[in-house]
């Protein structure tokens, strides 16, 4: 079996690549990286090293890799010939592996291929949809005729990876959990698990507002409230007891929210909780303050992980008091290299937090988790200045 994927990052080789080796698939990575590709085509292996054992040598073998830059003709014939499709290349990069993409499945068609399908593996809600629009924008193919042949679905993606040089080569650590949800209802066959080891469901919203909302939020509310602290990496934080109750807390009280939606039972959000705070305190493993703060405005976006918790634990009549300190803590966050957190820092010195609030979170003046944030920015700005 072969499987093309677009994206040789870290999520790409560290994990979809990882689960496709499983799975059997030789793998054509397709990617701008030409040293990296170099090496792949060299070697036709590379290694990853799991953490929690003790970083215990994995090969990823039977890999080759290709330019979408200089090789175009060769991608194309690669989607017409393969099996599956996946992509691992942060979604806000669609656009630009959209050309390649489209010219294959077209070529495919033109040949007279099979669907196939196309698995964007992106941490993004509704990674498919935003995929497909991608594709039809370029035109090389219609609404009717991308339906023809291919099938995509939508995924909800997670696992530790970060990027290492061992034994003189570019390798990749990466934890011993991981989760890959994907649609079933778009896949070519709903019945058929063409990725070993990932989850298929007929609901997605419930694994991505978790992931979203619990896994994502946590990370990000920890971070910038570890940074008021004065911490600059994560682990360094969870060392401390009282700091680990904090975010399991903020975590639980976004988790009830997504309990009472979606029917999780609350000892396997407990659970999951646990799991997810014990990856991030994975001994040896140093992430940055800055890497998982990075671009708050994004971060404070009314539908994104911070603003959507507070607001749908508002609505279900839950507590929020933690998720709302950890809102107001991003509108203090301030890293040189930020362009994100300067922005925010420049319209509050002009405007005053009170329009800084509802400008960036969509939250109303006057409600009460409006003034909840602003009673935790002073007392948040209070004690820095002291």
């Amino acid at each position: 079996m072969r499987a093309v994927h677009f994206g040789a990052g870290k999520i790409g080789r560290g994990f979809i690549a990882d689960l496709l080796h499983n799975t059997g698939y030789e793998i054509t990575f397709v990617d701008v990286n030409e040293k990296l590709n170099a090496e792949m085509n060299q070697y036709h292996n590379y290694y990853l090293y799991v953490i929690q054992e003790d970083y215990r040598r994995k090969e990823i073998d039977k890999v080759s890799a290709l330019s979408p830059i200089t090789q175009p003709e060769e991608v194309s014939k690669a989607i017409v010939d393969a099996d599956l499709v996946t992509t691992a290349v942060i979604a806000d990069n669609f656009p630009k592996i959209a050309n390649n993409l489209a010219a294959g499945l077209k070529a495919r068609l033109d040949a007279g291929k099979e669907r196939v399908n196309v698995i964007p593996c992106e941490n993004a809600f509704y990674c498919g949809v935003m995929l497909k629009n991608e594709l039809l924008k370029t035109g090389l193919l219609t609404e009717e005729e991308l339906e023809k042949i291919a099938g995509i679905p939508s995924t909800a993606v997670d696992r530790m990876v970060f990027a290492a040089e061992r034994d003189g080569r570019d390798g990749i650590d990466v934890g011993n959990t991981y989760e890959l949800v994907i649609e079933k209802n778009q896949l070519v066959d709903p019945d058929a698990q063409p990725i070993k080891g990932a989850e298929y469901t007929g609901n997605l919203d419930k694994y991505l507002e978790r992931k979203l909302c619990v896994v994502n939020g946590g990370h990000t509310m920890s971070a910038y409230i570890a940074r008021l602290m004065g911490y600059d990496i994560i682990q360094d934080y969870f060392k401390v007891p009282e700091n680990t109750k904090l975010t399991r807390d903020i975590m639980l009280q976004a988790g009830a929210f997504i309990e009472k939606k979606h029917g999780f039972a609350h000892e396997e959000m407990a659970d999951y909780i646990d799991a997810t705070i014990g990856r991030w305190s994975t001994p040896g493993v140093k992430d940055t303050i800055e890497r998982i703060a990075k671009a708050p405005i994004r971060k404070l976006d009314p539908e994104d992980r911070m603003v959507k918790s507070a607001i749908e634990c508002e609505k279900y009549g839950l507590a929020n008091d933690l998720i709302l300190k950890g809102i107001a803590a991003a509108f203090l966050y301030d890293v040189e290299g930020d362009e994100q957190a300067a922005e925010i820092k420049a319209y509050v010195e002009e405007n005053g937090i009170e329009k800084a609030v509802t400008h960036y979170t969509g939250i109303e003046s006057g409600s009460h988790i409006y003034e909840e944030i602003l009673n935790a920015y002073n007392e948040y700005k209070a004690k820095k200045s002291n």
